[in-house]
């Protein structure tokens, strides 16, 4: 459980930080202002955080592939694609 809760803890403590960043930068918007590569990850860490949560608060009785629930198949799917996703637009 502390393990957990320091995940989600640093996570949304960084989520924090680009906020008051996004206040504090006075050019514009901070998003506006970098790769669309850094912000799909940053999107897909926000959705990756969402999903792990909401299968901590939403336990399904029953298994896909009978060990692993839903979450972990939607994390794997996530990951894979943003990973792919940097893999292609990365070097631009």
């Amino acid at each position: 459980d502390m393990a957990i809760g320091n995940l989600f803890g640093s996570n949304l403590f960084n989520v924090l930080v680009l906020v008051v960043d996004d206040i504090a930068y006075l050019e514009g918007p901070l998003l506006a202002s970098i790769s669309p590569v850094h912000a799909m990850s940053a999107f897909s860490a926000l959705m990756m955080t969402g999903v792990a949560i909401g299968g901590l608060l939403y336990r399904p009785r029953t298994r896909i592939f009978r060990t692993v629930g839903w979450a972990s198949v939607v994390l794997f799917v996530v990951y894979v694609l943003n990973g792919y996703v940097l893999y292609l637009y990365g070097a631009v």
